[in-house]
């Protein structure tokens, strides 16, 4: 059923792809578009992720997370790397995304996070049985209308073994919300995984996620935010609240 699934999502993509190509009338040029570049440093007090929190994966202390972003066109690629204070977790990311229309997006991501053992693992290792990669297809559609947005998710390579020896594919699809108020952002998310993988022992709930966000700015080049979240996992009955602040710096 879960390979059933995937393979659906696979096929479609094109169909859409070339849907919104098609509909895509706009009258400037891609080539006239300039190179953008941004930073992005962040501090928190727990990495969080899809449902995933305090442990042996992300760490039982604050992180500082950042992301170097270069965006031109309809192309938007690059790093984010991590590392939490208590040494246990350890993250680097590359990234590429392409942004259809301003509503539809299909990405790849390899994280790559071997944790304590981060400089002595060997980051050529894809195996799915060893691998500490774990290479993250990923599609995003927001509605025009309403203020809602979806994400589907998939590990397809790297780290993700089924008990019986095949790629378990481990999913996470998403249904989530932003309002901003002035300088005030208010989100939320509802996470589901379909089946048994690395997110969860089960298929189900495993994230609602609620965020209160402040946005001001330092200086023209550097906006920034303060923020608080609360999220719970409804199949692990592990709760968090979490808070930080991110600062970006747009270089071009």
């Amino acid at each position: 059923m879960k390979k059933l699934v995937i393979f659906f999502i696979i096929c479609f993509h094109p169909i859409i792809l070339i849907a919104q190509q098609t509909n895509n009338n706009s009258p400037v040029a891609d080539h006239q578009n300039p190179l953008q570049i941004t930073i992005f440093s962040e501090y928190t007090t727990q990495h969080y992720w899809r449902g995933l929190g305090r442990g042996n994966l992300f760490g039982k202390g604050p992180a500082f997370e950042s992301r170097i972003i270069f965006k031109q066109n309809k192309w938007t690629y690059g790093l984010f790397a991590a590392a939490s204070f208590d040494n246990i977790y350890k993250t680097a990311m590359p990234f590429v995304i392409y942004n259809v229309n301003n509503q539809f997006s299909v990405a790849l991501q390899d994280i790559y996070s071997p944790g304590k053992t981060f400089w002595q693992s060997d980051p050529l290792n894809f195996n799915i049985n060893e691998s500490k990669h774990f290479v993250d297809f990923y599609t995003t559609y927001k509605f025009k209308k309403i203020p809602l947005n979806l994400k589907w998710a998939s590990v397809v390579l790297g780290y993700d073994p089924e008990e019986d020896g095949g790629r378990n594919f481990s999913s996470y699809a998403e249904v989530s919300t932003v309002h901003k108020f002035g300088r005030w952002q208010a989100s939320g998310a509802i996470g589901v995984t379909p089946w048994k993988g690395l997110y969860a022992k089960e298929a189900g709930i495993c994230n609602l996620e609620t965020r209160l966000q402040y946005n001001f700015t330092t200086s023209e080049t550097v906006p920034s935010c303060i923020y608080v979240k609360a999220t719970y996992n409804t199949i692990t009955n592990f709760s968090h609240f979490i808070a930080g602040a991110t600062f970006t710096l747009k270089l071009k």
